[in-house]
């Protein structure tokens, strides 16, 4: 009886134990993600440890219209987190021998154009492919974020190409259209839609009731996280009509993923081929050795081996991290357009887990409180080219300003005098001086950045860039023009950007940057160029422009 009792007594110590753990944890991760309030839309959080979900929580509205909060039932569109189901789809064919890395991509897409170079599926996988990346393409000619984007207008991009952004295998350049015509090989190879076999295959084997790849805009998504961002104050809502299946797309919540964790972490654990196959990256051309897999990357996180991959599209804010050795996974889905979200918020969360070791590398310790002097911060500022594009380096309120190409100016966090993190792409951005103290060059994601000095085009050689340029790729017609002494381009739809000129006939706006070329006549063109776009050609047309 005495035995009985203790036995007993040490059952209950345990339980006692382990409960008052858990109420650690979950007070920690509410104070992490406080910052959503019950008014506004927030994010939906679930940790994974040892192959059991030990927390799921929502922070925020799932719908600011009907005040409805936010659940791990939550429905989010999941962005670039559906690119591992695409590679797990790819992985399997491979497995089945029904298609290789190595294959070309027009052995199942005939219809793919001829472009003078061999695109291997593997090229597409490991984004070494040279294809444009369709949201900025898109955009360029004349689709607007906030409408109707199909599988079927991206394809239809993809057939029109006329020419890479660089040369396959010699680059890891991030393209979302490459997933895009992943999924259509696996519709081609399996004779069943990218929906159909992905739900056959993944998520009704593992239970995934609530998730699929969306590829029919008017269907009605019970329990949907809404998808909001922050303008003056106040959150407004953000149109997510978006069929871009294979690359974005999936709808899921956390319950959902937490199941793909676990069952990924088994499988990895058995050594199954598909699933470690996802992790194995490429090498370039030139011997250079990538990390990302297939829809994931493996990095070495605060001195840890990590699996992660993030998604952002519209309003949503995605990210699933997992820690195979320590059998930990975190996933958070977000609507409040908060890129904090994938990286400071999530870090932190990482942090109440795993202590950061002390030969860790990168990415640093986000809580660092470290403050530069502005001389130290004017050092920067300038105009770098980097990754076929430019970086504008600027400082607002002390806070040092990463702004690439034709997109938004995003803060870092300095992390000392020399090294910066830019929490939107959770990456260092390292400046290096040389023995004058000059600073010219800086590396972000492993490529080196070079200053350059802007170069103002005199007032009166402005004209000689106006007229109307036409791109036999996009089917798109653009505009510049000459207004108060300055350039600007004009676009129907888009409205108008005022162009700034940087070096001899190059020049950047809010489209990217424009580099005019010239023939015995003067000026025949522009390649534009952006964030994830190069050298689009656009031929001045006879056309008389419209004033």
């Amino acid at each position: 009886m005495k035995r009985i009792t203790i036995s007993a007594l040490v059952i209950f110590l345990l339980i006692v134990c382990i409960c008052q753990a858990q109420t650690n944890i979950g007070a920690g991760i509410d104070s992490i993600f406080a910052t959503y309030s019950t008014n506004n839309p927030g994010c939906a959080v679930a940790v994974v440890k040892n192959g059991q979900v030990i927390f799921t929580k929502g922070y925020g509205l799932a719908s600011m219209e009907y005040q409805v909060p936010i659940t791990a039932s939550s429905i989010f569109d999941v962005a670039s987190l559906s690119k591992q189901f695409t590679g797990f789809a790819i992985s399997t064919l491979i497995q089945q021998g029904k298609i290789s890395l190595n294959d070309d991509v027009r052995q199942y897409l005939p219809e793919f154009p001829k472009i003078g170079k061999v695109i291997t599926i593997g090229n597409l996988v490991h984004h070494t492919s040279g294809l444009r990346d369709w949201p900025e393409a898109l955009e360029v000619a004349g689709w607007r974020y906030s409408e109707l984007c199909s599988f079927d207008d991206i394809m239809n991009m993809v057939k029109h190409q006329k020419e890479l952004d660089f040369e396959p295998g010699s680059e890891h350049f991030y393209s979302n259209t490459g997933y895009n015509v992943l999924a259509a090989i696996v519709e081609k190879v399996t004779g069943k839609t990218f929906r159909e076999w992905t739900s056959g295959n993944i998520f009704k084997p593992l239970g995934m009731g609530d998730t699929f790849f969306l590829d029919d805009s008017r269907k009605v998504i019970p329990g949907l996280a809404s998808s909001y961002y922050p303008d003056n104050g106040v959150f407004v809502k953000s149109t997510d009509i978006l069929t871009a299946y294979g690359s974005s797309s999936l709808y899921t919540s956390v319950n959902d993923l937490a199941k793909w964790t676990i069952a990924f972490e088994k499988a990895i654990d058995a050594k199954d081929t598909v699933y470690t196959r996802m992790l194995e990256g490429t090498t370039l051309n030139n011997g250079t050795k990538i990390a990302y897999g297939f829809g994931l990357e493996t990095e070495d996180y605060n001195g840890y081996k990590s699996i992660v991959h993030t998604g952002a599209w519209a309003g949503y804010r995605t990210i699933i991290r997992m820690f195979p050795d320590q059998k930990l996974a975190f996933i958070v889905l977000g609507n409040a357009n908060d890129n904090n979200l994938s990286g400071g918020l999530t870090g932190k969360l990482v942090g109440l887990f795993l202590e950061k070791k002390n030969n860790a590398a990168t990415p640093a310790k986000i809580t660092v409180s470290y403050h530069p002097a502005k001389a130290v911060l004017n050092k920067y500022m300038g105009n770098y080219k980097w990754g076929g594009g430019e970086v504008a380096i600027a400082q607002q309120n002390g806070v040092l300003m990463f702004q690439y190409s034709g997109e938004d100016a995003y803060p870092t966090i300095a992390l000392s005098d020399s090294v910066f993190l830019l929490e939107a792409a959770n990456k260092n951005v390292t400046f290096h001086a040389d023995k004058n103290g000059a600073v010219n060059t800086f590396t972000f994601r492993d490529k080196p950045a070079k200053r350059f000095m802007i170069y103002k085009t005199p007032p009166g050689e402005l004209p000689q860039y106006t007229g109307v340029y036409y791109s036999p790729e996009l089917e798109v017609q653009y505009r510049i023009y000459v207004k108060d002494r300055k350039l600007f381009i004009h676009h129907f739809r888009r409205g108008d950007f005022e162009l700034s000129s940087n070096t001899k006939d190059e020049f950047t706006g809010g489209i990217g940057m424009l580099a005019f070329y010239r023939d015995a006549k003067g000026i025949s063109g522009f390649k534009l160029s952006g964030g994830r776009v190069r050298n689009i050609r656009f031929n001045k047309s006879n056309e008389l422009p419209i004033n």
